[in-house]
Protein backbone atom coordinates (compact mmCIF):
# COMPACT_ATOMS: atom_id res chain seq x y z
CA UNK A 1 0.00 0.00 0.00
CA UNK A 2 0.89 3.55 -0.88
CA UNK A 3 1.27 5.92 2.54
CA UNK A 4 1.03 8.98 0.99
CA UNK A 5 2.09 11.85 3.72
CA UNK A 6 1.15 15.09 3.15
CA UNK A 7 2.37 18.55 4.55
CA UNK A 8 0.09 21.59 5.19
CA UNK A 9 -0.23 23.04 1.70
CA UNK A 10 -0.45 19.46 0.24
CA UNK A 11 -3.31 18.77 2.79
CA UNK A 12 -5.26 21.29 1.79
CA UNK A 13 -5.13 20.71 -2.16
CA UNK A 14 -5.88 16.84 -0.62
CA UNK A 15 -8.97 18.01 0.81
CA UNK A 16 -10.44 20.44 -2.16
CA UNK A 17 -9.90 17.42 -4.47
CA UNK A 18 -12.68 15.42 -2.48
CA UNK A 19 -10.44 13.04 -1.05
CA UNK A 20 -9.85 11.75 2.69
CA UNK A 21 -7.45 13.15 5.02
CA UNK A 22 -5.82 10.68 7.93
CA UNK A 23 -5.72 13.61 10.07
CA UNK A 24 -4.34 14.61 13.54
CA UNK A 25 -6.34 15.96 16.46
CA UNK A 26 -5.72 17.22 20.26
CA UNK A 27 -6.35 13.56 21.12
CA UNK A 28 -6.73 10.60 18.30
CA UNK A 29 -6.45 10.49 15.06
CA UNK A 30 -9.61 11.21 12.80
CA UNK A 31 -10.34 10.86 8.53
CA UNK A 32 -11.76 13.93 7.27
CA UNK A 33 -13.18 15.80 4.17
CA UNK A 34 -14.43 18.51 2.72
CA UNK A 35 -18.06 18.33 4.37
CA UNK A 36 -19.83 20.35 1.63
CA UNK A 37 -18.44 17.18 -0.75
CA UNK A 38 -21.07 14.62 -0.33
CA UNK A 39 -18.84 12.14 -2.22
CA UNK A 40 -16.26 12.68 0.21
CA UNK A 41 -18.49 12.44 3.05
CA UNK A 42 -20.07 9.05 1.89
CA UNK A 43 -16.72 7.61 1.15
CA UNK A 44 -16.22 8.27 5.16
CA UNK A 45 -19.29 6.59 5.66
CA UNK A 46 -18.27 3.68 3.67
CA UNK A 47 -15.04 3.30 4.76
CA UNK A 48 -15.81 3.03 8.55
CA UNK A 49 -18.94 0.63 7.84
CA UNK A 50 -21.16 3.74 9.58
CA UNK A 51 -25.00 4.26 9.39
CA UNK A 52 -25.60 7.38 8.01
CA UNK A 53 -28.38 8.01 11.18
CA UNK A 54 -25.28 8.53 13.04
CA UNK A 55 -23.51 12.13 11.81
CA UNK A 56 -20.14 13.49 12.05
CA UNK A 57 -18.39 16.38 13.82
CA UNK A 58 -17.50 19.20 11.48
CA UNK A 59 -14.24 21.30 12.11
CA UNK A 60 -14.95 24.91 11.45
CA UNK A 61 -12.40 27.44 11.11
CA UNK A 62 -13.90 30.15 13.52
CA UNK A 63 -16.93 30.76 15.55
CA UNK A 64 -18.11 33.71 13.22
CA UNK A 65 -17.50 31.04 10.16
CA UNK A 66 -20.15 29.18 12.14
CA UNK A 67 -22.75 31.58 12.69
CA UNK A 68 -22.13 32.51 8.81
CA UNK A 69 -22.41 29.42 7.09
CA UNK A 70 -23.96 26.37 8.85
CA UNK A 71 -25.63 27.49 12.51
CA UNK A 72 -27.62 29.49 14.09
CA UNK A 73 -26.01 31.48 16.60
CA UNK A 74 -27.13 34.84 18.90
CA UNK A 75 -25.08 37.09 20.00
CA UNK A 76 -25.66 34.86 23.37
CA UNK A 77 -24.37 31.71 22.07
CA UNK A 78 -21.37 33.32 20.27
CA UNK A 79 -20.25 34.76 24.18
CA UNK A 80 -20.76 31.56 25.47
CA UNK A 81 -19.31 29.67 22.18
CA UNK A 82 -15.90 32.14 23.00
CA UNK A 83 -15.34 30.73 26.34
CA UNK A 84 -14.96 27.29 24.88
CA UNK A 85 -13.60 27.85 21.45
CA UNK A 86 -11.34 27.31 20.23
CA UNK A 87 -10.35 24.40 22.17
CA UNK A 88 -10.96 20.34 22.85
CA UNK A 89 -15.14 21.02 22.91
CA UNK A 90 -17.73 20.26 20.50
CA UNK A 91 -21.26 21.74 20.34
CA UNK A 92 -23.99 20.08 19.07
CA UNK A 93 -25.99 23.57 17.59
CA UNK A 94 -29.63 24.37 15.27
CA UNK A 95 -28.17 24.15 12.23
CA UNK A 96 -29.27 26.59 9.07
CA UNK A 97 -32.06 25.24 6.46
CA UNK A 98 -29.55 26.15 3.17
CA UNK A 99 -26.75 23.61 4.41
CA UNK A 100 -25.77 20.73 1.95
CA UNK A 101 -28.74 18.24 2.00
CA UNK A 102 -26.22 15.25 3.03
CA UNK A 103 -25.53 17.49 6.25
CA UNK A 104 -28.79 17.42 7.85
CA UNK A 105 -30.41 14.84 9.99
CA UNK A 106 -33.95 14.35 12.45
CA UNK A 107 -32.13 16.33 15.03
CA UNK A 108 -31.92 19.44 13.36
CA UNK A 109 -28.20 19.76 14.98
CA UNK A 110 -24.80 19.79 13.68
CA UNK A 111 -22.04 18.69 15.96
CA UNK A 112 -19.38 21.76 15.40
CA UNK A 113 -15.84 21.51 16.95
CA UNK A 114 -13.60 24.84 16.39
CA UNK A 115 -10.23 23.48 17.16
CA UNK A 116 -7.30 25.04 18.86
CA UNK A 117 -4.81 22.56 17.83
CA UNK A 118 -2.01 23.97 15.84
CA UNK A 119 -1.93 21.68 12.85
CA UNK A 120 -5.92 22.18 12.34
CA UNK A 121 -5.73 25.71 12.72
CA UNK A 122 -3.25 25.52 9.68
CA UNK A 123 -5.40 23.70 7.75
CA UNK A 124 -7.88 26.76 7.78
CA UNK A 125 -5.48 29.18 6.63
CA UNK A 126 -6.32 28.30 3.43
CA UNK A 127 -8.81 25.74 3.69
CA UNK A 128 -12.32 27.81 3.78
CA UNK A 129 -14.82 25.51 4.27
CA UNK A 130 -15.86 22.78 6.88
CA UNK A 131 -13.74 19.06 7.78
CA UNK A 132 -15.89 16.40 8.78
CA UNK A 133 -13.71 14.91 11.63
CA UNK A 134 -14.60 10.90 12.90
CA UNK A 135 -12.45 9.02 14.69
CA UNK A 136 -10.06 6.43 12.28
CA UNK A 137 -11.54 3.75 12.85
CA UNK A 138 -14.45 0.70 12.04
CA UNK A 139 -17.41 2.02 13.87
CA UNK A 140 -17.69 0.75 17.10
CA UNK A 141 -14.31 -0.78 17.01
CA UNK A 142 -10.93 0.59 19.02
CA UNK A 143 -9.14 4.06 17.40
CA UNK A 144 -6.30 3.18 15.29
CA UNK A 145 -3.33 5.27 17.06
CA UNK A 146 -1.03 5.40 14.25
CA UNK A 147 -1.40 7.57 10.72
CA UNK A 148 0.65 4.89 8.82
CA UNK A 149 -1.32 1.58 10.24
CA UNK A 150 -4.40 3.91 9.78
CA UNK A 151 -3.82 3.63 5.61
CA UNK A 152 -2.48 0.39 5.79
CA UNK A 153 -5.97 -0.96 7.58
CA UNK A 154 -8.32 0.97 5.42
CA UNK A 155 -6.45 0.14 2.02
CA UNK A 156 -8.48 2.54 0.17
CA UNK A 157 -6.39 4.67 -2.75
CA UNK A 158 -7.50 8.38 -2.09
CA UNK A 159 -6.29 8.05 1.59
CA UNK A 160 -3.12 10.18 2.52
CA UNK A 161 -2.12 11.48 6.26
CA UNK A 162 -1.40 15.12 7.37
CA UNK A 163 2.44 14.28 8.47
CA UNK A 164 1.99 16.08 11.55
CA UNK A 165 1.46 15.53 15.43
CA UNK A 166 -1.83 14.40 17.78
CA UNK A 167 -2.67 16.77 20.69
CA UNK A 168 -1.73 15.56 23.97
CA UNK A 169 -5.21 15.38 25.52
CA UNK A 170 -6.03 11.85 26.31
CA UNK A 171 -9.66 11.88 25.66
CA UNK A 172 -11.81 12.60 22.59
CA UNK A 173 -13.63 16.39 22.86
CA UNK A 174 -16.32 16.95 25.38
CA UNK A 175 -19.76 16.69 23.59
CA UNK A 176 -22.16 19.79 25.04
CA UNK A 177 -25.70 20.89 23.91
CA UNK A 178 -25.57 24.21 22.88
CA UNK A 179 -29.42 24.90 23.21
CA UNK A 180 -29.67 23.02 26.65
CA UNK A 181 -26.03 23.07 27.70
CA UNK A 182 -26.31 19.06 28.52
CA UNK A 183 -23.07 17.11 28.43
CA UNK A 184 -23.85 14.69 25.80
CA UNK A 185 -20.57 13.00 26.17
CA UNK A 186 -17.83 13.74 28.83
Amino acid sequence: MNRISLDTNSSIDWLNSGKILVHPTESIWGLGCDAFNMQAVNKIFKLKKRSKKKNFILLASSIDHVGKKLCYLSKSDKEYLSKYWPGPYTFLIKYKEEIPHHLKNNTNKLAVRVSNHLPIKSLFKRFNGFIVSTSANISGHSNINDAKNIIDFFEYDDLAYYDESLGENKSASKIIDLESKAIIRA
